[in-house]
């Protein structure tokens, strides 16, 4: 595996977001008490145990960074969010600089998914 960074946000509840994200593709590849690490293909979340977080005051975010942003919209636009209340997701939005769209997870925790150009790697 080459070095990376990811993204280390809190999850009240560990069953509760690993169930969450497997729904979006991600795999549990390590839990322990305190932390949690989830991973679909290149993309890593990294969480830790925070269960006194009030949801609406969190401001964690991180920034995912794929090439297919419209497939990946469609994809995670087949969960079915009824199961996660709080948690949503809004269409593509094009910017002067990018293209984007926003997930906030249940635990509150805001992912700007964006559009990476050729050359941003």
């Amino acid at each position: 595996m080459q070095d990376y960074i990811s993204a280390n946000l809190p999850a009240i509840d560990f069953d509760q977001t690993r169930e969450f994200y497997r729904q979006l593709g991600f795999d549990c590849q390590y839990q322990s008490d305190e932390w949690m690490i989830l991973q679909r293909g290149q993309l890593h979340l990294e969480f830790f145990h925070h269960p006194q977080l009030d949801r609406s005051q969190s401001w964690h975010s991180a920034c995912v960074r794929v090439q297919a942003l419209e497939d990946l919209l469609n994809e995670w636009k087949a969960l079915d969010w009824r199961q996660y209340p709080g948690a949503r997701m809004t269409g593509i939005e094009q910017l002067e600089e990018i293209d984007l769209f926003y997930l906030i997870d249940p635990n509150g925790s805001l992912l700007r998914c964006i559009r990476l150009e050729d050359g941003d790697d």
